[in-house]
């Protein structure tokens, strides 16, 4: 009995002990493993070439162990990128895992993070880990898709699809496009040397950093992919004949499961048409062409108007739509001065908007040019669901496209948004995931029937620029003709208020660039001189200068009165068939506008009010030059004049 239960337990070691030879033979870490020859690397791959057996990697951290489940979470989460690959030799039984799957070399992806064990200067056993893991630390990577210094965001993308949600499968994940507020405040690095956010290009292997409030802090970027413009000349079997910008041609067998974009989505073979233009992002391995993505370019669309319109008709065979009712949305106000009862507006060419049979209800649109330079419509959305509509300017504190959501920051609940948004900024039709958190905007809402408040118009307030460009008056004590002008003492013009400073001012004066206006309107500027019968010297004039320089000399008489408003009116335009101005404003009028009271100090509402303009009127407009031709309805100006009569001296404009 002795002898059996013996035998029993020993059968039972037996049984143990070969389950354990089997689960140590199948499961990819060894937690265990202590051999002093091996090494073990956590790296991100940027390319494999299974020809050769080698990776292109960055080595992220050396590790005492092979077990991903034993890495410390703080070394983890303070990873720095050096930006810097190494090429490293796989060996030929090498086992790689991905999720837990045995693979074999082509099936790593670029950016995948990897855990690798390596003997004697090759790799044995390679498995990847979940970069949910670094995401937790606000460290993200990926593929650069695009990089936009001027919106102030980068669109990373992934081969694999990974960081998509279920319902984003069909496009560029939401969750893959970064902000940042300035660029000068971000740590840049290009190949592990620091450089210029303008130096990231699309195909660049990019690391980045997340501060608490979501802003990209660090990137650092490696050369990996880099693109290929040009026109498809040929379009075959996939293969792909581009012909570039020097005329010079190329051809690309295109593997069947490559990544191909448009519009920010995911696209397909089929998309790709005669005479597109494309970009491929490609990278070399000895001879073997690696295809990254082909993204179909498509042009920024240029924005001149935005409506509200009620849709009354589309003729097909005309290309074109009827609307009534229509109005204007700029700068968070509906303007309907000066336009007609009904409208008709041709379909721009580039554009092919789903109108259904039988539509109606309230269009969203935007126009811009087209190629003959008549006002064309760019983008339209039809809404059906509105129960009630209103207009708010409020900041964005959390913008999440993925699941169709703004957080306001005076509104409690979300605000949705989508494709059928009309987003504009700085003149420029934009997308849903170009919207970041801080973006100041106006809102056009309406409260739908399943209780929601959707975006309608997102029209976002770029930050004026600040051009240096300064208002001052003095009198003139010496000109040296082409060359600089000198004012005895001078006072700037600070809102409401001119400040005075006993100090002369030389200003230079460049032939290229000083404009000279006096009671006939502009002069030569060979007669602005301090000698002669009509010269100069003594005169009291505006100047705007900047960085230095007089760019423009003006005698309008002394205005001590400071109105603001917005323009309700222009008077005296003349316009072609094509929309252009021919003839320039010669007046206009402000409604519900501001006049400061200097001997109370506070500003008092004043009724309607016309401005007229004379020939060396000032006029400025976000910060530069214009003329009055460059003024439009709905603009937030300040007028400076006198205590009589109604003429403007100054007028200085913003306008988003």
């Amino acid at each position: 009995m002795i002898e059996l239960t013996f035998a029993k337990k020993a059968r039972a070691k037996l049984i143990v002990l070969i389950i354990t030879i089997v689960i140590v033979s199948i499961i990819p870490v060894n937690s265990m493993a202590e051999n002093e020859s091996e090494k073990y690397w956590l790296v991100r791959v940027f390319s494999t070439d299974a020809y050769n057996k080698t990776i292109r990697a960055e080595i992220l951290l050396e590790l005492p162990s092979p077990d991903v489940r034993l890495i410390d979470s703080e070394k983890l989460y303070n990873i720095e990128s050096t930006g810097i690959f190494e090429v490293v030799g796989v060996s030929s039984d090498c086992l790689i895992y991905i999720d837990s799957v045995q693979r074999t070399l082509s099936d790593i992806k670029p950016e995948t993070f990897m855990l690798i064990t390596v003997e004697n200067n090759l790799i044995t056993r390679m498995m990847n880990v979940n970069s949910v893991l670094l995401q937790e630390g606000g460290i993200y990577n990926g593929i650069l898709e695009e990089n936009n210094s001027d919106l102030g965001y980068i669109t990373l993308y992934f081969p694999d699809g990974s960081g998509t949600s279920p319902g984003l499968k069909s496009a560029l994940s939401y969750y893959r496009t970064y902000s940042y507020v300035r660029a000068e405040d971000v740590a840049v690095y290009k190949n592990g040397k620091p450089a210029n956010i303008e130096a990231l290009n699309p195909g660049d292997s990019v690391f980045i950093k997340l501060n608490n409030e979501g802003n990209i802090e660090k990137i650092s970027a490696t050369d990996n992919f880099y693109p290929v413009y040009g026109k498809v000349r040929t379009k075959g079997n996939w293969m792909l004949q581009l012909e570039r910008a020097d005329g010079s041609t190329v051809q690309y067998r295109i593997p069947f499961n490559t990544l191909i974009f448009k519009d920010r989505r995911m696209a397909s073979w089929n998309d790709i048409k005669m005479g597109d233009e494309v970009r491929i992002l490609l990278q070399t391995s000895g001879n073997q062409i690696i295809i990254g993505e082909i993204t179909i370019i498509s042009k920024e669309i240029q924005v001149d108007a935005v409506y509200r319109a009620d849709f009354f008709s589309y003729d097909k065979l005309t290309n074109s739509i009827v609307v009534t009712n229509m109005r204007q949305f700029k700068d968070g106000i509906w303007n309907t001065f000066n336009i007609p009862a009904i409208s008709k507006f041709d379909i721009n060419d580039n554009y092919s908007p789903n109108i259904p049979r039988g539509a109606g209800g309230t269009v969203y649109m935007a126009t811009g040019k087209s190629i003959t330079g008549k006002e064309s419509v760019v983008w339209m959305s039809i809404e059906n669901n509105a129960l009630r509509t209103e207009v708010t300017g409020d900041t964005i504190v959390d913008a999440d496209p993925g699941r169709s959501r703004l957080t306001l920051l005076n509104r409690s609940m979300p605000v949705t948004y989508d494709d059928t948004s009309l987003i504009v900024k700085k003149g420029k039709l934009l997308t849903p995931n170009q919207v970041k958190s801080r973006d100041e905007a106006y809102f056009a809402t309406s409260n739908q029937i399943d209780g929601t408040v959707k975006a309608n118009i997102i029209w976002i307030r770029e930050p004026l620029d600040d051009t240096g460009l300064t208002l001052i008056r003095g009198r003139i004590s010496h000109i040296d003709l082409y060359n600089s002008m000198t004012l005895e003492s001078f006072s700037e013009f600070s809102e409401p208020y001119w400040e005075f400073y006993n100090v002369q001012r030389t200003l230079t004066i460049d032939p290229s660039i000083t404009r000279v206006f006096d009671d006939a309107g502009r002069i030569d500027l060979s007669l602005f001189d301090d000698s002669g019968e009509e010269n100069y010297k003594k005169q009291t004039v505006y100047v705007l200068a900047q960085d230095g320089k007089a760019l423009l000399v003006s005698t309008a008489p002394f205005g001590d009165v400071v109105y603001k408003g917005r323009i309700f009116d222009l008077e005296g335009v003349q316009k072609d068939s094509f929309n252009h101005i021919v003839v320039p404003a010669s007046s206009l009028i402000i409604k519900e506008g501001i006049r400061y009271n200097d001997e109370l100090s506070k500003w008092e509402n004043v009724p309607e009010t016309q401005f007229s303009f004379l020939p060396n009127t000032v006029f400025v407009k976000n910060g530069k030059l214009i003329d009055s031709s460059q003024l439009e309805v709905g603009d937030r100006i300040t007028v400076i004049k006198s205590e009589f009569g109604d003429n403007a001296f100054v007028v200085m404009v913003e306008s988003y």
